[in-house]
């Protein structure tokens, strides 16, 4: 497994002078905080005449860091953890039922390592099968489902990646700048400016990356009410995978002809307020809290992300996205979802499938 970088060793003065060429001599909020230059950075990959074991092993790198995007989000996630990690050993990963339990060390996008290539019991149908992390997947090879044959492999950004500005071929190339950009606003102007790097789009950022989120402490992911299923945002989360999965968000035949019940296909960008007000989607979020509470299992989206909602009024604030369901990285479930779809409905009183969030009476 590539290492992760730990920020450990001397920082001479010419790295607090790159450090300033690079990210010029004004004040900024980076997205990179309370670190050290060296943590990312190196002037020669070397140090007494050898690279140091905490960096990557296929160096040197471009910009002169000290790691690839995988080697830097490598490890395991604890509460003073300052880098979000993505990719974490069997030994030291705990995902519980949903994710989002107090034991539970994996983030907002879950975790790559139930797709990684070192892991012998790696199922492609759990994860995105990213290069450098896991191999090309054996059935869809370099066609997302609900999309076209990419003809390359999914990268971690840049033209056929998800972070970064997809206009640019490299991977590097296309995040330059950004974790050094003043992320004060996020408006989607730019990478920096942009939710989580995914360029173009808006959201507010939970600090800790959804480390073990609260109703009152979590992502608030920008979505639209939208009337007709051609109509989109380019700043949505959920615009965000049709990039790639158009025919499940805006393709043809959506909807049995019109907007709305009886669907073809799962909605998404769809607000809950539409639904009829004794509708058991009105209970949302059924056993995970009560009515009306914003619900970190199944998360929904709003318009307005000015502020984290702890609470939903079904009105243009429980918007259906694709990360209702799906977790981005990966996770143990099939098809990347939050949690065990197979065998719903029971008669459990445990029963953790987050479907009944919305589908209050379908248990």
């Amino acid at each position: 497994m590539v290492v992760s970088m730990s920020g450990t060793g001397r920082v001479p003065k010419f790295i607090f002078l790159l450090a300033f060429l690079m990210v010029g001599g004004t004040t900024v909020h980076a997205k990179v905080h309370d670190q050290v230059c060296s943590a990312c950075h190196t002037m020669h990959y070397s140090q007494g005449g050898l690279p140091l074991s905490e960096w990557g092993i296929r160096g040197p790198y471009k910009a002169l860091l000290v790691n690839d995007c995988v080697g830097c989000h490598t490890g395991k996630n604890t509460e003073s953890t300052k880098t979000p990690y993505i990719l974490t050993p069997e030994s030291e990963i705990v995902y519980g039922a949903t994710g989002t339990e107090t034991t539970s060390n994996t983030l907002a996008g879950g975790n790559f390592w139930w797709v990684y290539d070192g892991n012998s019991k790696r199922f492609d149908a759990k994860g995105h099968n990213v290069e450098g992390i896991a191999l090309e997947d054996e059935t869809l090879h370099n066609a997302p489902p609900g999309g076209t044959d990419m003809k390359h492999r999914l990268t971690c950004a840049g033209t056929y990646g998800c972070h970064g500005d997809r206009a640019v071929v490299g991977v590097l190339e296309s995040m330059m700048g950004a974790h050094h950009a003043d992320d004060s606003t996020i408006d989607g102007s730019s990478v920096g400016k942009s939710y989580r790097f995914l360029n173009g789009i808006v959201g507010l950022e939970d600090p800790d990356w959804e480390y073990r989120p609260t109703n009152t402490e979590h992502n608030q992911y920008k979505g639209i009410d939208r009337s007709d299923e051609q109509n989109f945002d380019p700043t949505t989360i959920s615009h965000l995978c049709a990039e790639c999965h158009g025919d499940f968000h805006f393709g043809n035949d959506i909807s049995s002809g019109s907007w709305g019940s009886p669907w073809l296909r799962h909605p998404t960008d769809y607000d809950m307020g539409h639904t009829a007000s004794n509708s058991e989607y009105r209970n949302y979020p059924g056993p995970y809290g009560q009515q009306g509470d914003y619900s970190v299992v199944a998360p929904v989206a709003s318009e307005n992300v000015t502020e984290v909602k702890s609470s939903v009024k079904f009105d243009k604030d429980t918007i259906i996205t694709c990360i209702t369901c799906h977790r981005a990285h990966g996770t143990p479930y099939w098809k990347l979802l939050r949690w065990d779809y197979f065998g719903w409905p029971t008669d459990k009183e445990d029963d953790t499938n987050g479907c009944m969030a919305c589908h209050s009476a379908k248990n």
